[in-house]
Order: structure tokens, then C-alpha cells, then sequence
């Protein structure tokens, strides 16, 4: 897992960069409660869980940078370590 990139105008999206050259984007879902009480009567926090939105596979290498555009929803550049770099829209991003 690379470093993950959150969408800046959705702090619920975001993407990773995988080493299989191959990205995800995921989808955060925030738990009914904050926190709850442990075995020990003390607070315990509570994950929330993910979504796989999209998955796709676009280099035989790893994918080592991921950008998202601040002034265009869905506009991101990813670097791969067979020195190319690709643009990317992701398109639908208002649904989720």
C-alpha cells in the first residue's frame, strides 16, 4: 500500500497505490458511535468501515505518487515506477 491520497473536496474518498501497479478507490463510512465502553468500563474508540468503489490495474509497476487536483473534482495524476505519469478523471464522484 502507497501512500493514499483523500479527494480535497471529499474527505470520505480516497485512493491508494498498490505495488501490483493497480489503484483503489475506497469510500469511508463513519460508525453510529464514536466510541464505546471496553471490558474494563473504559471508552474504546470504534473504526468506521471502507468501500471499495473502483479498482483498476494500469502499470506493471508500482504506483509510487498520487496527486489529487484541488480546483477540479476528479482530475488526478499518478507516477509509477516505469517512469511514466498518467492523468486520470474519475467521473461520478457527486453519487457517493
Amino acid at each position: 500500500l502507497e501512500r493514499p491520497g483523500h479527494l480535497p473536496q471529499n474527505r470520505d474518498l480516497f485512493m491508494t497505490g498498490g505495488g501490483n501497479g493497480g489503484f483503489n478507490l475506497y469510500k469511508y463510512h463513519y460508525p453510529a458511535a464514536r466510541s464505546k465502553e471496553a471490558k474494563d468500563n473504559h471508552p474504546m474508540g470504534v473504526p468506521g468501515t471502507l468501500e471499495l468503489l473502483n479498482s483498476r490495474v494500469i502499470s506493471t509497476q508500482p504506483i509510487i505518487s498520487c496527486d489529487w487536483s484541488t480546483d477540479y473534482e476528479g482530475l488526478c495524476c499518478l507516477a509509477c515506477l516505469d517512469q511514466t505519469m498518467r492523468i486520470f478523471i474519475v467521473t461520478k464522484l457527486g453519487k457517493f
